[in-house]
């Protein structure tokens, strides 16, 4: 059928029919051309516009996003643009790699293996005799102003005690441990054999008698499923336990973990130091001193930051620990909420002009910020030693705030913790002038 109808035309008419089809062919082809080149300008234009801005950084899951761009003047970053890109994540990467690091007061360890890592890059690290890490990140000079940026390293656990003939392990608290919650917790003993799982139990609810109560931590074991035997030739008497709190990221920019108090603020410190050292190098200032220090034995008494700021001997010293955030049974105490930044101490023991220096950077940089009036001698914090170290150094306490303080889900807001970052650096340049 269609050798007879293409029979009935002549070869002209075929021919006529060809240049026809190819030449609305060709014009739509010469539209498609001229929409791709018209799509391409618009695309180099908006890229142009977008690196005066900030560079722009190509990732897997959002395509490409603005990287953060600093304020020459400050030094700081703002919070849409951490918001939006690489700071924000890195902040909460950062505070996973430091939280599931174990590191009970006293038995550091692998705590200071995996912060040492993040502050190798800032400057020559060193461990002081107490098992602080102490972070030189900028040199200090006679007669310049000296910065010491200190959060403590350790959290709170348990220390094995005993080991009864069964396997079970008894233990004793080494730090602040919430005993309402101890109850059924999974925990970790490690040992220099390895890590071994175990589970808190006591006395059964249903043999108790009289009224219940929480049990005190000497009426407590662990089980780990050991007899006594291999208990006793794996697990020495004052090994440390720490719980289990995996690192879960909730809604609004929040995050829940075990060693929250006080790993967030170690982090916040750690940036603050690399926004100082990076505005310090950009706009070629006169030297200034700045001393990370992350803390060893806090939880038991604050010696790690007593002894090494004796060794630093810094002339101002910013102390960065938690505060209580605000939750139902509490909204009335005047405690920190979350995700309207740190919390600047007023104490007797505390510098009033560092505390005043703070707020008016925060209010200079729209840096969302809060105060903490401190009442009684003290802060509760390592700010209570390093003041006394030795000719006394002038010390102001800078708060994140946490609910659930000593608990393995304890809670915070990620910017928080970079908006602190930002606070320090902000005050870093006014003393630095």
């Amino acid at each position: 059928m269609l050798l007879q109808k293409i029979g009935c035309f002549s070869n002209e008419m075929i021919f006529t029919k060809i240049v026809w089809l190819f030449s609305r062919f060709s014009d739509g082809l010469r539209a498609c051309l001229f929409y791709y080149n018209n799509f391409l300008k618009d695309l180099q234009k908006e890229v142009k516009k977008k690196k005066k801005c900030g560079r722009m950084v190509v990732t897997s899951q959002v395509g490409l996003i603005p990287e953060r761009k600093r304020n020459r003047k400050t030094g700081s970053y703002s919070l849409k643009q951490q918001r939006k890109g690489v700071f924000f994540m890195q902040t909460i990467q950062m505070l996973k790699t430091l939280c599931q690091a174990p590191g009970v007061s006293g038995a550091e360890e692998k705590a200071l293996e995996a912060a040492e890592q993040i502050c190798k890059e800032l400057g020559e690290c060193s461990r002081t005799v107490h098992k602080s890490l102490v972070c030189e990140v900028m040199a200090p000079e006679q007669g310049r102003p000296h910065l010491l940026l200190d959060a403590h390293i350790d959290e709170i656990g348990l220390t094995v005690t005993h080991i009864e003939k069964d396997g079970f392990l008894r233990v004793a608290q080494c730090g602040g441990v919430d005993r309402r919650l101890v109850m059924a917790s999974p925990v970790v003993v490690h040992t220099e054999n390895g890590d071994f799982p175990g589970v808190i139990e006591g006395k059964p609810e249903y043999l108790q008698s009289g009224e219940k109560k929480n049990p005190k931590l000497d009426e407590i074991w662990v089980d780990v499923g050991m007899s006594g035997e291999e208990a006793t030739e794996k697990i020495a008497l004052g090994s440390k336990i720490t719980f289990v709190g995996d690192f879960t990221e909730l809604e609004n920019g929040r995050v829940s973990s075990k060693a929250l108090d006080d790993r967030c603020c170690c982090a916040a410190i750690i940036k603050a130091a690399e926004q100082i050292k990076a505005y310090w190098k950009e706009n070629h200032l006169e030297p200034m001193g700045l001393t990370v220090l992350l803390s060893s034995q806090e939880e038991t008494g604050g010696l790690g930051a007593l002894t090494a700021a004796f060794s630093v001997c810094p002339t101002h010293a910013i102390v960065v620990d938690v505060t209580f955030g605000t939750t139902p049974e509490i909204a009335d105490k005047h405690c920190g909420d979350l995700n309207k930044g740190p919390m600047v101490g007023m104490g007797a023991v505390l510098s009033r002009r560092m505390a005043r220096d703070l707020i008016a950077a925060g209010k200079e940089e729209q840096i969302p910020h809060q105060i903490e009036a401190m009442g009684g001698g003290g802060t509760g914090t390592n700010a209570d030693g390093i003041v006394k170290a030795a000719q006394g150094v002038e010390t102001c306490c800078v708060s994140i705030p946490l609910r659930y303080m000593h608990t393995p889900i304890e809670t915070i807001a990620v910017e928080d913790v970079d908006n602190t970052a930002n606070l320090i650096a902000a005050y870093a340049k006014k003393i630095g002038r």
